[in-house]
């Protein structure tokens, strides 16, 4: 991952690990609280964080978290605030896909 991308993800509160192995984890709190967090390859960066985005589901994202105040999981939100975060999620997606896209047409243009 190159530094620009980096410093991107950064500005966007997103914490920045490599794992060694060619995977990139991309981690932020959601609004309600969720540590959210994402792994891409590092080859092709940009892609797979579109790409990612692109296929965020907020419904299968929600009824995950349901399915998990079910079992017993204690903190979950309440469905209203699960349909909020969700969206909010959602969001940081496709604002970290869109800031990295430019970057990547800004550098190609250069």
């Amino acid at each position: 991952m190159n530094d620009i991308y980096r410093d991107i993800c950064e500005k966007l509160d997103w914490s920045v690990t490599s794992d060694g192995d060619g995977n990139i984890e991309l981690e932020k709190y959601s609004p309600a609280g969720e540590d959210f967090i994402i792994t891409v390859g590092e080859e092709r960066f940009v892609d797979n964080v579109k790409a990612y985005a692109a296929s965020f589901d907020q419904e299968e994202h929600i009824a995950m978290w349901v399915e998990a105040r079910r079992s017993g999981t204690r903190g979950v939100p309440s469905i209203k605030e699960l349909v909020e975060d969700a969206q909010a999620i959602d969001d940081m997606l496709r604002e970290l896909a869109c800031a990295l896209f430019e970057a990547e047409l800004e550098a190609v243009g250069a």
